[in-house]
């Protein structure tokens, strides 16, 4: 039995659409029935990403060229979006530099990488949040979800700052705008196939003078519970739901889709 998302004709904006799990997410979203608009800087592979997406899900899908760190350019993304389609009711926030810019040493720490990851990312995120919740305000319906990162949760790396201060502005905007039908959420993904991770596992193997699979088995499947790498449409699964009428319940929520790899007990 198929389950309805009541996803049908509602419009999403996905920012890091054009690969890992924003382009899987928009892949979903899609398959549902909603409208979906994709962004990321790279004209070419954003472009090349929604011809591929549209053929496979024979959706409607377009591509927009953003860059989050430049309010302009995120009116540009939303307006456009609203030009062609009516409206924004979902926004998934994904674009970032994968694993963040800074995860060294304080001693050996670059400030200026430290504040493009929070300008990236964190004002980013914010920056969207802004231009798209009017729209969503109207429709008296919206569904945020911003994807983080498990380094809010560790001490793994300087730039989880970012993902830790992200926790803060859902948990706040879910406080703002529930009254108005507005969900918003994040995600945490723990160590997924992307293209990013298998070029960094890649690297690794070839540094290390050993195979792709001795990596993924040391860096992803062993540390996790289920003792396997995560695939993009696993957290993409997550992210669907909670942009779906069937979440309308949940909001405020920081939810890890890691497959067991962190081990701390939330209450």
């Amino acid at each position: 039995m198929s389950v309805d998302y009541g996803l049908a004709g509602r419009v999403a904006i996905v920012t890091g659409g054009s690969v890992g799990i924003g382009k899987e997410t928009a892949r979903q979203l899609a398959r549902q029935g909603a409208k979906v608009v994709i962004a990321a800087r790279t004209r070419d592979a954003l472009e090349a990403a929604a011809e591929a997406l549209r053929a496979e899900t024979g959706g409607e899908i377009v591509a927009v060229p953003v860059d989050t760190t430049l309010r302009a350019s995120v009116e540009n993304l939303v307006s456009e979006t609203v030009r062609r389609f009516g409206g924004v009711h979902i926004l998934v926030n994904c674009a970032a530099a994968p694993g963040g810019l800074v995860r060294n040493e304080i001693e050996k720490a670059d400030e200026d990488g430290l504040i493009a990851d929070l300008n990236t990312k964190l004002v980013g995120y914010f920056r969207m949040c802004k231009a798209c919740v009017p729209h969503m305000r109207q429709a008296r319906w919206g569904r945020i979800v911003n994807v983080g990162g498990l380094t809010a949760r560790s001490t793994e790396a300087l730039s989880g700052m970012r993902n830790a201060a992200l926790v803060h502005l859902t948990k706040t905007l879910s406080d703002q705008l529930g009254v108005d039908g507005i969900t918003v959420n994040i995600v945490h993904p723990g160590v997924t196939r992307t293209e990013h991770i298998e070029a960094w596992f890649a690297d690794m193997a070839r540094a290390e003078g050993t195979s792709v699979d001795a990596i993924i088995k040391r860096e992803a499947a062993d540390p996790a519970a289920i003792r396997r790498m995560l695939e993009a449409d696993e957290v993409a699964n997550a992210i669907v739901f909670l942009a779906s009428s069937l979440a309308s319940g949940l909001t405020g929520e920081s939810i890890a889709v890691d497959g067991g790899l962190s081990r701390a007990v939330f209450l």
